[in-house]
């Protein structure tokens, strides 16, 4: 398997607190990956890493080849790593197809200039813009409320948004901060046909999910987390069978994983 994203000996302290503790796995491109632990157990932590947002004192990441230590949040996005957040970050006061487009900015090449006198390049580019930023709404699910404000979509139609939002910077890897959290069974089910969509077009996605019947059944491989350590990697019938997945996660039985 070549690796598109490899995470290696990641380590992240705040305080006297060992947040991560020498954290490593891969990911292939067209690859889902579940990241799963109890609270506390790194996983968001760890997604902070991988997208800018902390720099660890130890590891390194590494995308298509190209090592992100020192890059910025949107120099990381720039490279090909998108992601979502557990509390929607969504805009308000503009279309549902204007929140996709901002997602699009870091791909965009025309300059100020070229935006303030309207010239056929920046014409052409937002034209290309806003025809992705429909397609990928139409994706989602979406397609029927391009012209619509954010207000008149559901708590679930919202964390849709926000992925198309996120894939709107074309990523090679895209991050998802516990995308089920307050969907309802079919909300999460039409996510998990979205996010499988994504895998046959050669997307790697890392999910973080509490919901373990979706985890279990979408992703390819998972990742366990435990006070900051890697427990367990394997399929999801290996870490079901794990016995200190069991104990640390999905309680003494394993009665959770199913």
């Amino acid at each position: 398997m070549t690796a598109l994203l490899a995470v290696s000996g990641i380590r992240k302290v705040f305080g006297g607190l060992t947040a991560l503790d020498g954290v490593s796995f891969s990911l292939a491109a067209g690859q889902i990956l579940g990241l799963v632990g109890p609270n506390g157990s790194g996983k968001s932590t760890l997604l902070n890493v991988l997208s800018g947002i902390y720099t660890p004192e130890a590891g390194e990441v590494h995308l298509a080849g190209q090592s992100l230590r020192g890059r910025a949040p949107h120099q990381i996005a720039t490279a090909g790593l998108a992601r979502s957040f557990q509390n929607q970050q969504l805009f308000a006061g503009l279309s549902v197809v204007e929140n996709v487009l901002v997602g699009r900015a870091c791909r965009l090449r025309a300059g100020v200039l070229a935006s303030i006198f309207a010239t056929p390049r920046f014409r052409r580019e937002e034209a290309a813009a806003r025809q992705q930023a429909e397609d990928l709404l139409a994706l989602v699910g979406l397609g029927w409320a391009v012209g619509a404000s954010v207000q008149r979509l559901s708590y679930g139609q919202r964390r849709l948004l926000e992925i198309a939002r996120a894939l709107a910077s074309d990523p090679k890897v895209l991050l998802l901060d516990e995308p089920c959290a307050g969907l309802s069974q079919s909300e999460a089910n039409d996510l998990a046909h979205v996010i499988t969509r994504l895998k046959v077009n050669g997307l790697a996605v890392i999910v973080i999910e509490h919901n373990m019947r979706f985890v279990m059944g979408l992703v390819d491989r998972i990742v366990a987390l435990n006070f900051g350590q890697k427990i367990g990697e394997g399929t999801p019938a290996e870490i079901r069978a794990n016995p200190a997945v069991v104990a640390a996660y999905l309680g003494g039985s394993g009665h959770a994983a199913h």
